[in-house]
């Protein structure tokens, strides 16, 4: 079974200058822990228009990796997955954080998400992105990091009240304030 280890850096632009809409006040905006897994086909742990499960939800709005990666667990063992990805937080932003994981042929997509914090219940993050293409691991890929709304809290900005969406709607990107057409960062993944 052919196996890699790779590199992810998050660099976050997130700043008041990008997205001077309601940015939070000085020393406030960062992201929690990174969180997630590799896995193949059989997992999802989270996608556009589907509703967001407890380990989502617990990461969306109060930065929390527990319950996901115990979801995760349960999914490692099924056979679907094989590692919890954790990463550190990045706090301030703008900046940049990065670990490493290996991976294999038979799990050889990546799923990994944080909090855009403070929030309601918004994240970053990708989900089941292949790095073993063609029969070969990808050298380098990245992707820009658009917000998503985890669809379980109905506040409006970023240091809203509680308000819990009931019953929750689905996982979905934001578009309109107080987000730009910028995005908040990027994931690269590098081949070492």
């Amino acid at each position: 079974v052919s196996s890699a280890t790779y590199r992810v850096t998050f660099e976050s632009t997130w700043s008041a200058s990008t997205h001077p809409s309601d940015f939070p006040q000085e020393g406030l905006a960062h992201f929690s822990p990174l969180v997630g897994a590799t896995h193949n086909a059989d997992a999802v742990f989270w996608a556009s228009g589907s509703a967001a499960t407890e380990g989502i939800k617990q990461m969306a709005e109060g930065g929390q990796t527990g319950a996901l990666s115990g979801e995760v667990n349960t999914a490692i063992s099924g056979g679907s997955a094989a590692l919890v990805l954790l990463g550190l937080d990045l706090d301030p932003t703008p900046g940049s954080t990065s670990f490493t994981f290996d991976i294999d042929e038979n799990h050889p997509l990546v799923t990994l998400v944080t909090m855009i914090a403070p929030s309601p219940d918004w994240f970053v993050g990708v989900s089941g992105v292949d790095l073993f293409e063609g029969g070969e691991w990808v050298s380098e890929v990245s992707f820009d990091l658009m917000p998503w709304d985890a669809g379980t809290d109905s506040g409006t900005s970023y240091t809203a009240e509680d308000q819990a969406t009931n019953p929750p709607a689905t996982i979905r990107a934001i578009s309109g304030s107080p987000f730009s057409s910028q995005p908040l960062g990027s994931f690269t993944f590098t081949k070492e």
